[in-house]
C-alpha cells in the first residue's frame, strides 16, 4: 500500500507530508479476500483528504502494487430495505422492511468488473453467471460468495473454529449425527460441521445467492451438495441421498415439515444453528422440533445482549425452550456454555449460547 500510494502521489501536487498520513490510514483499514480487496466507509474521509480526492489512477496504483483486480468500498450491512429515518417509519413498518435477506445494497465497487449491478427476481441461473464470485478460506475452509449481492462476515471466524472442536459435535460426527442451519448464509457454521466428520447437514437460508454461494463453496472444498425444492417425494430420496449438504432455499418456518418426510431417512438431529434476524428468538421452537429429542440435543442461539444482561438472557433462553419441551416428555435443559464472540456496537456483544436437551423419560408415545 505504501507503494500505491507513493506511486499516485508522485503524480500530485500533494506534499510530503500527504503520503505519511494517507499511507498510515489506508493500511490499517482495509481488508484482502482473494483477488478483492475491501476499503471501510471512512477509507476516504478525514483531513488526510483534504486537498485530494482518490480516483481510478490511485484504485490503478492499489490494484498492481497489491495484486488484487477489485476493490470497493464495503459499508455495514443495513437493518432494513427502506432506508428511510427511523423517526419517519410507521408502526409496522420496521417488521416489514427488514433486511432479512441480509443484502449489501450499500456495497460500492471501485475498480474491477463486479457484475451486473441488477438481477431477476428471484435471480436466474444467467445471474449467477455473470455475477463476480470470490473465494476465501478460513480455518482450511473454503467459502465462496458474490460481494455484490451477498454478506461475508468475517466476525465469526473464532465461533467457526470452536464448533470444530466443540466435544459435543465430535460425539456426534463418531455417532453418525445430523446437524441443522436455520440460517445458513453461504456455509458459514454448515461448513464447519461438514468438516467435524457430522455426515450430513441440512442448511436453510431466504436468499439464492447465499444458497448458490454454499453450494459453490462445497463444490470448491470437494464437498457433495443439493438444492432440494421441497417436495415430498423429492425430500425421501434427498435424505437418502449421499451428498453431505441438503440446501433449502426457502423460510426456515418450513424446516419441521421438511424434516418430519425425511426423519426415517435421516441420521439423528442432534445439532441446530439458530441466527439472528431481527432476533432468533421465533426460531427456537423451530430448532426444538427437529432435534431428534430421544438423545441429548444441542441448540447454538446467536443473539445480540447488552453485556450487563448476558447472563440473565441466557437463563431467559433456557426457560424458554423449557416451556417448549414442556409439551414433548420430560426433558433437562441446560446453559452448557456462552461464548462472548464479538462486539456488536458499544455495551453490546453478540453472543452464541450453548442449551443442551436431555431425556429424562423420553417423548410421549
Amino acid at each position: 500500500m505504501d507503494r500505491a500510494v507513493a506511486q499516485w502521489l508522485s503524480h500530485t501536487s500533494a506534499s510530503p507530508g500527504a503520503l505519511i498520513a494517507l499511507t498510515k490510514k489506508l493500511n490499517k483499514s482495509y481488508t484482502i479476500y482473494g483477488t478483492m480487496l475491501l476499503l471501510p466507509p471512512t477509507a476516504f474521509q478525514g483531513p488526510e483528504w483534504t486537498d485530494l480526492e482518490p480516483n481510478i489512477e490511485l484504485y490503478k496504483c492499489i490494484s498492481s502494487h497489491l495484486k488484487v483486480t477489485h476493490i470497493a468500498i464495503n459499508k455495514p450491512i443495513p437493518l432494513h430495505k427502506n432506508l428511510q429515518i427511523e423517526g419517519e417509519r410507521e408502526d409496522g413498518d420496521e417488521e416489514k422492511d427488514f433486511n432479512i435477506l441480509r443484502s449489501p445494497s450499500n456495497f460500492t465497487p471501485l475498480h474491477g468488473d463486479f457484475g451486473p449491478s441488477t438481477c431477476h427476481s428471484p435471480p436466474a441461473r444467467g445471474d449467477f453467471e455473470s455475477a463476480f464470485w470470490i473465494t476465501a478460506k478460513q480455518n482450511g475452509i473454503y467459502q465462496t460468495w458474490a460481494p455484490r449481492w451477498t454478506m461475508f462476515s468475517r466476525g465469526n471466524i473464532s465461533e467457526k473454529a470452536r464448533l470444530l472442536d466443540l466435544a459435543s459435535v465430535k460425539k456426534a460426527a463418531e455417532e453418525g449425527g445430523t446437524a441443522v442451519d436455520l440460517y445458513a448464509g453461504i456455509g458459514y457454521f454448515a461448513f464447519s460441521y461438514v468438516k467435524a466428520g457430522i455426515g450430513k447437514v441440512l442448511c436453510w437460508d431466504l436468499n439464492a445467492w447465499s444458497c448458490e454461494g454454499l453450494l459453490r463453496g462445497a463444490r470448491r472444498n470437494k464437498w457433495e451438495a443439493i438444492l432440494v425444492n421441497g417436495e415430498d417425494e423429492d425430500l425421501t430420496s434427498a435424505a437418502r441421498h449421499d451428498s453431505r449438504l441438503l440446501v433449502f432455499n426457502q423460510s426456515n418456518e418450513r424446516a419441521p415439515s421438511s424434516v418430519k418426510a425425511m426423519r426415517k431417512s435421516l441420521p439423528p438431529i442432534r445439532h441446530v444453528n439458530c441466527g439472528m434476524l431481527p432476533n432468533s428468538t421465533s426460531s427456537l421452537e423451530i430448532a426444538v422440533d427437529v432435534l431428534d429429542l430421544s438423545l441429548p440435543g444441542w441448540i447454538h442461539y446467536h443473539e445480540n445482549f447488552l453485556v450487563e444482561e448476558i447472563n440473565q438472557k441466557a437463563e431467559d433462553t433456557r426457560q424458554t425452550v423449557v416451556q417448549i419441551v414442556e409439551a414433548k416428555g420430560t426433558f433437562s435443559v441446560q446453559v452448557e456454555y456462552i461464548n462472548r464472540l464479538k462486539n456488536y456496537a458499544p455495551g453490546v456483544m453478540h453472543c452464541v449460547i450453548d442449551l443442551v436437551i436431555r431425556p429424562e423419560c423420553g417423548p410421549p408415545s
